[in-house]
């Protein structure tokens, strides 16, 4: 009877460094038991980790920022900037978030909102804006997602003000 050789499959991962130790660690131990592990061939980098960090540096190119490093309100001139300085100054305040919120009750029932073309009167969900979190995936796409869903709110606040809407 031949014994089966034992094998070690593949390993999916995010590209942290401590990652790669691991698998250097994994792969001394593996050899005193004869289980052939190539660290660098058994590891696979997660597809979607990799597009977020492809995606991110995008955008920080587009905005002109160094990555992970919020762009600042007075230099903020592309889109991405606005929103992220929009989202801060509601988030940056309870008062302003009491604001947003009641704005958005007071224009659903006054019909302040409007959308289509022809304009049409919409009501809007009670939403919070959302925050770029740069350790959450897609957070860019769903704070600019949000920020587009409730911008008729933006034309009835102080944030118009400061043109960050």
């Amino acid at each position: 009877m031949h014994a089966h050789p034992l094998k070690m499959g593949h390993i999916t991962m995010d590209n942290a460094s401590n990652n790669g130790a691991m698998m250097e660690s994994l792969a001394q131990k593996l050899k005193p038991r004869d289980v052939p592990f190539d660290a660098r061939d058994n590891r696979i980098m997660c597809f979607a980790h990799i597009i977020d960090l492809c995606s991110g540096r995008a955008i920080c190119a587009a905005s002109g920022v160094d990555e992970g490093v919020p762009p600042s309100n007075e230099t903020a001139s592309d889109p991405i900037s606005v929103a992220c300085a929009a989202v801060r100054a509601i988030w940056g305040s309870g008062k302003r978030q009491r604001d947003f919120e009641r704005v958005i009750a007071d224009g659903n029932k006054g019909g302040w909102f409007k959308a289509g073309r022809p304009p049409e009167t919409v009501h809007l969900k009670p939403l919070q804006l959302l925050r770029d979190v740069p350790t959450r995936w897609d957070s860019v796409f769903h704070m600019l997602h949000r920020l587009r869903e409730m911008r008729p709110v933006c034309r009835h606040t102080s944030l118009t003000e400061h043109n960050t809407c």
